[in-house]
């Protein structure tokens, strides 16, 4: 049982966080869980427009940082004719449409997709110059349209 200085009230140690780093590592805080919670949505209201400012610069900081990610991997030659071009003319071309989760550079710029689910999809992939991959596109388009009559 510990007793919080903010509502004074005794609680189990479970309602309190414990700390992970610091001088005081592995003692639990003096404030219980609930008091800390309300402490942290005051602050947010009080705080909400440099809250957010805040969260805008991690997030375009974080799409930087993919899309360089992206840029060094397309830093290769084409699969296909073996030359190699700026990562601008470089794509990814999909091995199996139906594994696909979605569009490389839609996934880079939505901040909803972590980097190792990035990683993931980019190695469902090969990469492939601009003319190489319209050339795999079309005979992707007329197997399936044979197939279909």
């Amino acid at each position: 049982m510990k007793t919080c200085s903010r509502c004074h009230l005794s609680k189990d140690l479970s309602e309190f966080y414990l700390r992970k780093t610091g001088r005081k590592a592995g003692q639990y805080y003096n404030h219980c869980k609930t008091c800390l919670r309300e402490r942290g949505k005051s602050y947010y209201r009080k705080n909400r427009e440099r809250q957010l400012f805040l969260s805008n610069q991690r997030r375009k900081k974080y799409v930087i940082l993919k899309k360089k990610l992206v840029y060094s991997l397309k830093n290769k030659p084409c699969k296909d004719c073996g030359q190699r071009f700026p990562h601008y003319v470089m794509d990814f071309d999909h091995r199996d449409e139906t594994t696909k989760i979605g569009n490389i550079a839609h996934l880079v710029s939505q901040n909803y997709y972590s980097k190792t689910k990035l990683l993931a999809e980019i190695n469902k992939c090969d990469i492939v110059c601009a003319n190489c991959h319209r050339i795999r596109t079309y005979k992707h388009k007329i197997r399936t349209i044979n197939k279909v009559y």
